[in-house]
């Protein structure tokens, strides 16, 4: 059991024995709680909300999976394209192959035109079992419709506090992940280039490295014609401050990486640090970034304990429509 889902079970018992005592001195005339009636009412249902919120946030959140969908316009498009991004699947530890068919039916249901997957596929927070094997019916993705995937920090077993330190490992796993996915079908793209016509519409994808394992570049960038338009694919949002500055910028740039924060609360927002440069905006959806637009999935899947709250997992349904 880690330690999250230790301070949910914490919460969930000494709040439930508090409701016991303050139902107890309710009763009992002369207490302060039998004088003060509505502060008694007031804690137990403060009380009664706080286990209602930890329940949801171990047992419940992280097993939906909602279809944040939006329309986005772009120049030199002909024809509309539904992308399908999805991020941090993160199969291994806490969700396996149930988890992974899931994900592929909601994809099946949306039918979409291309999809693209930001890394973090898999934990790869210590486990020594082959977490990839899980990842299987992927492979009914790869056999429908066009789909690229880069890598994550997880893929690698990186994480740090900045780009800086990132030397914590749990073991590089990139190899048996690349190895699995092109089993299964599903190209990657390692600082590369991928252009290809969908619904006979001309669209290109650059795929870079994550960012903290520092292997990346943008040279095949040079091959890419700006009459077409193109999905900047990248694991981590500050990716985009990566960006050649003498490169015509991408007409969207796809992450993920924070997962929202995982847990956020209303009119506060996310309470985890996901360690990047940008603010913290960019921790979710569709945001501008001197000119670039990001959008940043707060994924499928969990890291560090199996939690979310007020953030529930997501695939992302972008519709690329031709600009007027």
């Amino acid at each position: 059991m880690n330690f999250y889902s230790i301070i949910i079970y914490e919460i969930i018992v000494v709040s439930a024995l508090l409701i016991v005592l303050a139902i107890r001195d309710l009763r009992k005339h002369g207490l302060f709680l039998n004088i003060h009636k509505k502060i008694s009412y007031s804690i137990i249902i403060l009380l009664s909300i706080t286990i209602l919120c930890a329940i949801d946030a171990r047992f419940i959140e992280r097993k939906i999976i909602i279809k944040n969908e939006f329309d986005f316009p772009i120049t030199n498009l002909k024809i509309p394209i539904k992308v399908v991004f999805i991020s941090d699947l993160h199969i291994g530890k806490y969700k396996k192959t149930a988890w992974a068919q899931k994900i592929v039916n909601k994809i099946n249901a949306i039918r979409p035109d291309l999809i693209l997957i930001g890394g973090d596929l898999i934990v790869n927070e210590g486990a020594f079992e082959d977490e990839t094997q899980y990842l299987e019916p992927l492979k009914e993705l790869a056999e429908k419709y066009p789909i690229y995937y880069v890598f994550g920090n997880h893929e690698y077993g990186m994480s740090g506090k900045t780009i800086d330190d990132i030397k914590k490992q749990t073991g590089d796993r990139s190899g048996i992940l690349a190895e699995k996915m092109k089993d299964l079908g599903i190209p990657l793209l390692f600082n590369q280039l991928a252009c290809s016509k969908i619904k006979n519409q001309p669209i290109c994808i650059f795929g870079i490295n994550d960012i903290w394992e520092t292997n990346f570049n943008f040279d095949e960038l040079k091959n890419w014609d700006k009459n077409i338009p193109l999905i900047f694919l990248a694991h981590n949002p500050d990716a985009i401050l990566f960006y050649p500055k003498n490169e015509t910028l991408p007409n969207i740039t796809l992450a993920g990486h924070t997962h929202g924060g995982q847990v956020r609360l209303p009119f506060i927002g996310a309470l985890g640090d996901a360690k990047i440069a940008l603010p913290k905006e960019f921790y979710k959806g569709l945001n501008d970034w001197h000119g670039a637009k990001v959008y940043t999935s707060v994924g499928l899947g969990e890291s560090g304990g199996p939690i979310r709250f007020w953030n529930p997992p997501e695939i992302a349904v972008i519709n690329l429509k031709p600009q007027n």
